[in-house]
C-alpha cells in the first residue's frame, strides 16, 4: 500500500497544467485561494508524500505516471523560479511543465481505483 495523498497530487498537477489557474493563484493579491510555483511543488512532492514514494516506485499510480513524474520533477528545476510570477507563469520552461503535468493527469486517471 502507497501512503501518498493522492487527491492532493492531483490538485497540484491541476494547478501545474493550468496556465489560467496558475494566473488566478499565483498573481492573487490574496484572499482564500492563494499559491506560488514554490508551494505548489512542495505540496506535491513533499505533503502529498510522491516524493519518498516516488523514488521508490511505489506511488500506485502507475509505472507510465511514475516515468512521467520524474521528468516532471527534472523539468521543474529548469525553471527559473526567482523571477516574477508573471515572467514565471510566461516562461518556455513552464509550458513543458503544463503540458506534462496534463498528460500526468490523464496517466494517473486511467489507473483510478474504482
Amino acid at each position: 500500500m502507497n501512503r501518498i495523498n493522492r487527491e492532493l497530487v492531483t490538485e497540484c498537477l491541476r494547478e501545474l497544467s493550468g496556465y489560467q489557474l496558475q494566473r488566478t493563484l499565483w498573481l492573487s493579491p490574496g484572499g482564500e485561494r492563494v499559491s506560488s510555483f514554490i508551494e505548489v511543488v512542495e505540496q506535491l512532492f513533499t505533503d502529498s508524500g510522491l516524493g519518498d514514494e516516488l523514488q521508490k516506485g511505489s506511488t500506485g499510480l502507475g509505472r507510465d505516471a511514475e516515468r512521467a513524474l520524474l521528468l516532471l520533477d527534472k523539468q521543474l528545476t529548469k525553471v527559473n523560479r526567482k523571477q516574477p510570477p508573471e515572467k514565471l507563469i510566461d516562461d518556455v520552461e513552464m509550458k513543458q511543465v503544463r503540458e506534462l503535468a496534463a498528460r500526468i493527469l490523464d496517466l494517473i486517471e486511467a489507473t483510478k481505483p474504482t
